[in-house]
């Protein structure tokens, strides 16, 4: 009868209406990959397109010594109950964003709670399964008695040449690939070619790969490439922070795919800097589509509140560069954050939707735990200023209304369709004729 050591669970769930970027775990496949190296037999379960009882079946069937479980703050619903269902059956172990940024919501849940990188973490879990002294495994936080014992971090390297090449054998590839070809027309999966991030954005979420820039050796990456042309996907959703950091690496990366010829297109994150026309021309040559910029504000005084270290006139440079190179843009961009003032709130949303970006996500300022932002906003929530509203999301005591900011995202985004669509004059008149609104509401 087969058995597995460890049985991981990405409790991810396929939304039963619209369509929404569903990807799998490269987490659990790094982490997969580093069991089966040192021998352990191991199961991923991707819960995406299975019922809970289909999840629990298998894993009463496998009965795994060790259940580990990926969780981000969008998936923490379904990460406590499926503890709560498999509690009893085998130690418990939690990892990913969330956790690492804030683990004290799960202690009561699960046994161990995994900080940072998990690849060395959860061998080492298992070489002290049965001893159980995980105070000598580092990056652990756990409740013995009734005492929280953390152990040291773990250090990051900046080599990751020791790293396998994450394992997909287990994942539901056509199940994806058929879900992405219905919905988004390319079969679409991740990579992730860096891990880290140096820069120290307020509202930034960066709980596992930290400060620490380090790049996987670009033949790696190659490789991990072909695998996944072979497994029959057409497009890569490049995962980094941020791909284009190190403009050297990008360029001899990006030369290396070119040569390589494979069947694949594919998009990533960069920052504003760092960038010009030469590189996005030699990033189009090795099939880049699209790139994603994190601007967040149209307004120098709100960027210096981020910490982002960008600059408007930067944006719009590098923006317009990357079209220029024949690549789609695309603009990430945030309303409400500490500070913003009627003014600064104008000036992001002329500034988006006149840039020439192939797409423009706008969001209320959300602060996620273990991030500079929420640090500031709990010191609100001592003051009787913080409150809980509908989807679980934290909103603060900004100097607007959560109908004001609604409105603010509404107006950008259709100042921005109009743009896109060549109706300029439409979208100028819209946008005299909604200024005034957006000024009146509170």
């Amino acid at each position: 009868m087969e058995r597995a050591d460890v049985v991981l669970v990405y409790p991810q769930r396929a939304p039963r209406h619209g369509r929404h970027w569903i990807m799998p775990s490269l987490g659990l496949m790094y982490l997969t990959a580093s069991l089966r190296r040192a021998g352990y037999a191991v199961r991923h379960i991707d819960h995406t397109f299975l019922e809970r009882r289909e999840v629990l079946a298998e894993i009463e069937r496998l009965k795994p010594s060790v259940i580990g479980v990926y969780c981000m703050i969008t998936m923490q619903d379904e990460a406590f109950s499926l503890a709560e269902d498999v509690r009893g059956r085998a130690l418990t172990v939690v990892g990913g964003p969330y956790p690492s940024g804030e683990a004290e919501p799960f202690l009561d849940r699960f046994d161990l709670v995994a900080v940072g990188e998990g690849e060395e973490t959860i061998v080492e879990i298992m070489e002290h399964l049965d001893d159980r002294r995980f105070e000598e495994v580092r990056g652990l936080v756990f409740r013995r008695g009734g005492e929280v014992i953390r152990t040291p971090p773990r250090v990051r390297t900046k080599d990751l040449s020791h790293l396998p090449l994450p394992d997909r054998r287990d994942l539901p590839h056509r199940q994806y690939i058929d879900y992405w070809r219905r919905h988004w027309k390319r079969a679409t999966t991740p990579l992730m070619s860096t891990r880290g991030c140096p820069f120290r954005c307020e509202f930034c979420h960066k709980s596992v790969f930290g400060d620490l820039f380090s790049a996987r050796p670009a033949e790696s990456v190659v490789r991990e490439m072909e695998e996944i042309a072979e497994l029959g996907y057409e497009h890569v959703w490049m995962s980094d922070d941020i791909f284009t950091l190190n403009y050297r690496r990008t360029m001899e990366l990006c030369r290396r795919i070119e040569e390589a010829r494979l069947p694949l297109t594919w998009e990533c994150l960069s920052r504003v800097t760092q960038v010009d026309f030469e590189l996005f021309a030699q990033m189009r040559r090795a099939g880049c589509t699209r790139v994603f910029f994190g601007i967040e504000s149209g307004d120098e005084e709100v960027l210096k509140r981020m910490r982002k270290g960008i600059t408007p006139d930067q944006a719009r440079r590098a923006v317009q560069a990357c079209v220029d190179a024949g690549i789609k843009a695309a603009g990430f961009f945030m309303v409400g954050y500490l500070g913003e003032t009627q003014r600064s709130l104008e000036r992001t949303i002329r500034f988006s939707s006149h840039l020439p970006l192939d797409y423009v996500s706008y969001t209320i300022a959300y602060p996620l735990p273990g991030t500079g932002f929420y640090d500031q906003v709990q010191e609100r929530r001592l003051h009787g200023e913080w409150h809980r509203v509908r989807d679980n999301r934290l909103l603060f005591n900004t100097d607007f209304s959560e109908r004001k900011l609604k409105f603010a995202i509404l107006k950008g985004a259709v100042q921005h369709r109009l743009r896109r669509s060549g109706l300029r004059p439409l979208a100028s008149a819209f946008e005299l004729a909604t200024d005034p609104v957006l000024r009146v509401l509170r």
